[in-house]
């Protein structure tokens, strides 16, 4: 996942949980907090795009569009952990069959030279 893709990512994960007005009124109680998460660019930019919504009828900020793109990002990531998972399980696998070659040559009976 690129950079710009964890931003949203975390952005949109935040905002999940939140009503419109819920996530109005943590905006004005906990601004330093809502800001770690959400900047007021990053904001603009998912409302244009159509992820947030923050109309009184609306039961979370996170519009159906938002919900989409969430599980885009949440598919990606979860690519990324098995890709890195993969390559640490094939690491430990040559690790492990060098290991076992090295003893087993050292475990052979020598040949005296004449």
């Amino acid at each position: 996942m690129n950079k710009i893709d964890k931003i949203r990512y975390r952005a949109l994960k935040f905002l999940s949980s939140f009503s419109p007005e819920g996530a109005i009124d943590f905006r004005k109680k906990n601004p330093e907090k809502y800001k770690k998460y959400v900047s007021d660019e990053l904001e603009e930019t998912l409302s244009k795009f159509e992820y947030l919504t923050f109309s009184c009828n609306a039961v979370r900020v996170v519009s159906q569009l938002g919900l989409q793109q969430l599980r885009d990002l949440e598919d990606i990531r979860r690519k990324d952990l098995t890709l890195m998972v993969s390559v640490i399980a094939i690491v430990l696998s040559l690790v492990a069959l060098g290991i076992s070659i090295a003893s087993f040559l050292n475990s052979m009976p020598r040949v005296a030279s004449i």
